[in-house]
C-alpha cells in the first residue's frame, strides 16, 4: 500500500510516520530506499507487512514538512487522488478538445453571464434571466461534459474514479484534466461553449412553471464575481449586463422566501477563507459567510437542480442527491443535548430551523448537524429533507462532480452504468473522503498559520466535549483541546455527552459556553493546539 508520510529518525533507523490514513504504525525504511529523503520530509512510500510490522522504500520525495504545499499534496495521497493525471487520459483530453460543438439550439443571442468567486478557474454555470408579464423566464446553462467524455473512456474511467474535484487552500485536484475543466468546457466569455440548458418559468410569486432542457451553444457574455455583484447591489458599484442581475437577484428573494415557506433548513455555519501568496502560500484567513451575490446563484442552481429532477422520471441512469429525514432517536438525543446547554426545545424535523434561529449560535448549529443523516446519491428519488424538497438531484456542476456527469447522460438518454447503485455507493463514498480531507487542510491551515501565536490569550467557544477534555473553536477558526490535565481537579464527561463536569468544585463547561483560553502549543501537522482556560466570558 501506497502512504503518505513524514520521514524520522528514530536512532540509527530511518521511518516513515503515516500522516492522513487509518494506518498508524510506522512504516521501517532502510538507508539504501529513501531516495535521497531527509528526515523532516513528506514522502509516498510503499508498506508491506513483514513479521508483524511494516517495511517499506520511499517512491516518490514530497519535500519538506514545514511547507503548505507539500502538506496539501499528502492530503491529496491519502484519499488516492492527485492533480496530475495519467498520460493517457491527458492525451485523450487533448483530442477530444478539438471536436466541434456540433448542431444543437443556439442561444448566442441571449445576454448571458457567469457569477463566481474572484479565485475561480473553470466556470461551469452561466445563466440568462427575462422578466416577463406574469414573472420571469430563466436559462441555466451548464458545461456539456459529456460532449467529451464519453462512457467507457479513459476520461470517463478517471473521472469515475475521482467523483470529484477535491479544494485544498490554492490548489486542487479536479477531477478532469485541465484541458477539459479550466478550457473548452468552462463557460469563459466571449467564448462560443457547448452547454445542456434548463428553460425555466416561474411566476411572480416564485412558483415554477414549465421547464425543459436541451444541447445549446452558449457566448458568456461577462465573467462577473461575487464581490462585484454585491458591491453593485448595494449599488456601491457597476457590472455588466446590470439589468439581466438585478433581474436574477429579484428572482432569487422570491425563491428564498419559497424555500423558507416550504422549510428549507438554514444552518449557516462558517467556512474558512484563506489569503494566499503568489507561490501558493497561506498568509491569512477570514471566514465566508453567505452573501446575496451567492444566495443569487445558489436559489438559480437549486431550481434547475429541482426542475431536472423532475424530468428524469421515467428515464435510466439519474441519481438523485437524497437526503434522509432525521429518525427519532437522534432528534431525542438532540432534545437532550440541547437541554444540556441550557434550550428547551423538543426537536422536531420540522422546527430545526426554528431551533437554530432562536439559539443564533454555532454551537449548536453543530449539534443539529449531527443529528441529521449526510446527503448522498441514489438511483431512487427519494426527496431532500434539508431544502425541504420532494425531488432533488445534482445536474449543476458536471466539471466537478461526477454524479452531474450522470444526471447529463440519463437527461439527454444515453445508456446507463450496469451497477447504477454501486456507482452512486462509490461516488458518495467518495465525496465523503474529499469532504474529510477538506476539513483536515482546514484545520492544518488554520494552526500552520498561528503556530508563532503560543502564549496568546485568545476567545474562543465550546463546540464540544469529552472525556479527556472540551474542544474550543478559537477566534481565528481553529479548533483545540483544553485536557482535562488542564482543569482542576477530577473532572466527567456527562451522560448528554456535552457537558463536562467537576461536582467537587460545583463547575461545568458545556457546549456553547464562551471562553479565554491561553494558546499554549500548536502542532499543525497533528491538527492539535493545546489550551488552557484562563476565564469564562
Amino acid at each position: 500500500m501506497i502512504l503518505p508520510a513524514m520521514l524520522v529518525r528514530r536512532g540509527k533507523y530511518s521511518v516513515a510516520d503515516p500522516l492522513f490514513v487509518e494506518e498508524r504504525r510506522p512504516v521501517l525504511v532502510a538507508r539504501k530506499l529513501r531516495r535521497g529523503a531527509e528526515a523532516g520530509d513528506i514522502v509516498l512510500v510503499n508498506a508491506r507487512e513483514m513479521n508483524r510490522s511494516l517495511r517499506g522504500e520511499v517512491t516518490r520525495v514530497i519535500g519538506p514538512s514545514e511547507d503548505p504545499r507539500n502538506v496539501y499534496e499528502a492530503l491529496f495521497a491519502s484519499i488516492e487522488t492527485s492533480r496530475e493525471f495519467p498520460r493517457t487520459v491527458e492525451e485523450e483530453a487533448d483530442t477530444v478538445a478539438r471536436r466541434e460543438i456540433g448542431e444543437r439550439m443556439d442561444l448566442r443571442y441571449l445576454p448571458t453571464v457567469t457569477i463566481d468567486g474572484a479565485d475561480a478557474k473553470d466556470f461551469d454555470d452561466a445563466i440568462s434571466v427575462e422578466r416577463t408579464a406574469d414573472g420571469f423566464k430563466i436559462w441555466v446553462h451548464i458545461a456539456d461534459v459529456t460532449h467529451y467524455v464519453e462512457p467507457g473512456s479513459a476520461l470517463d474511467r478517471q473521472a469515475a474514479y475521482r467523483g470529484n474535484s477535491v479544494y485544498l487552500p490554492g490548489t486542487v485536484a479536479p477531477m478532469l484534466p485541465r484541458r477539459l475543466s479550466n478550457d473548452v468546457c468552462s463557460l469563459r466569455p466571449h467564448s462560443e461553449r457547448a452547454a445542456v440548458t434548463v428553460e425555466m418559468k416561474v411566476t411572480g410569486e416564485g412558483e415554477t412553471g414549465g421547464y425543459r432542457a436541451f444541447r445549446s451553444t452558449i457566448v458568456s457574455d461577462a465573467r462577473l464575481t461575487y464581490e462585484a455583484v454585491d458591491a453593485f447591489l448595494r449599488e456601491a458599484g457597476t457590472v455588466e449586463e446590470a439589468d439581466l442581475v438585478m433581474n436574477a437577484y429579484e428572482l432569487s428573494r422570491k425563491l428564498r422566501t419559497r424555500a423558507a415557506r416550504r422549510g428549507k433548513l438554514e444552518l449557516g455555519g462558517r467556512e474558512p477563507e484563506y489569503q494566499m501568496d503568489e507561490d501558493g502560500v497561506p498568509v491569512g484567513a477570514g471566514v465566508r459567510r453567505s452573501t446575496p451575490a451567492r444566495e443569487l446563484i445558489e436559489e438559480l442552481m437549486v431550481l434547475a437542480n429541482e426542475s431536472v429532477a423532475k424530468l428524469l422520471h421515467g428515464k435510466k441512469g439519474g441519481v438523485f442527491r437524497v437526503h434522509e429525514r432525521p429518525d427519532t432517536e437522534s432528534l431525542e438525543l438532540l432534545g437532550e443535548r440541547l437541554a444540556a446547554v441550557g434550550m428547551q426545545a423538543e426537536p422536531t424535523p420540522d422546527n430545526l430551523g426554528t431551533i437554530s434561529q432562536m439559539a443564533k449560535s454555532d454551537a449548536v448549529n453543530y449539534l443539529i448537524l449531527r443529528s441529521i443523516p449526510r446527503a448522498l446519491y441514489s438511483p431512487d428519488d427519494l426527496g431532500h429533507y434539508g431544502l425541504a424538497l420532494e425531488h432533488y438531484t445534482h445536474f449543476t456542476s458536471p466539471i466537478r462532480r461526477y454524479a452531474d456527469v450522470l444526471v447529463h447522460r440519463a437527461l439527454l438518454g444515453d445508456e446507463p452504468p450496469e451497477d447504477l447503485a454501486g456507482v452512486a455507493g462509490h461516488i458518495s463514498e467518495r465525496e465523503y473522503r474529499s469532504m474529510i480531507c477538506e476539513r483536515t487542510a482546514d484545520e492544518y491551515t488554520l494552526m500552520w498559520l498561528m503556530q508563532d501565536r503560543a502564549g496568546e490569550v485568545l476567545e474562543g467557544t465550546v463546540v464540544s466535549t469529552a472525556a479527556f477534555g472540551l474542544f474550543v473553536e478559537l477566534e481565528t477558526g481553529a479548533t483545540g483541546l483544553v485536557h482535562v490535565s488542564k482543569l482542576p481537579g477530577w473532572w466527567e464527561l456527562e451522560p448528554n455527552g456535552v457537558v463536562i463536569s467537576n461536582d467537587a468544585i460545583g463547575a461545568s463547561y458545556r457546549v456553547g459556553d464562551r471562553v479565554l483560553v491561553e494558546l499554549l502549543d500548536v502542532l499543525p501537522l497533528m491538527q492539535r493546539a493545546e489550551l488552557r482556560v484562563v476565564k469564562r466570558l
